[in-house]
């Protein structure tokens, strides 16, 4: 299981992040710093998803990522509608990793 988790926390959470920065960034034409705050993360962090510097499983992972999901959650991130953040990336690394964290058994995911 430890694998999975390191999986999800090193490739499949920043793979989602910058989907999500790079929606935020072009069609809301939001700036790096105010996606940094909507995602709970460092601008540089931000910079690097928009710029595509991130490693080539990140960005593989981000390719896979179902589009229509990610719009959605962008959209609800944009409107700063409470437990968005969390809820996007807790559902997505569901999909992509069913592995049955702890995490996702707590909520109750719109999968």
């Amino acid at each position: 299981m430890s694998n999975e988790y390191e999986h999800a926390a090193k490739e499949v959470i920043p793979a989602i992040r910058s989907a999500i920065a790079k929606e935020l960034k072009n069609k809301y034409k939001i700036k790096e710093e105010e996606i940094a705050k909507h995602l709970g993360i460092a601008q540089a962090a931000v910079s690097k998803y928009i710029s595509g510097k991130c490693s080539k499983k990140v960005l593989a992972i981000e390719e896979m990522l179902d589009k229509k999901m990610i719009e959605h959650y962008a959209g609800r991130i944009f409107k700063k509608e409470e437990g968005s953040v969390d809820m996007c990336l807790c559902t997505i690394c569901n999909k992509m990793n069913p592995f049955g964290c702890r995490f996702s058994k707590a909520e109750n995911l719109e999968i």
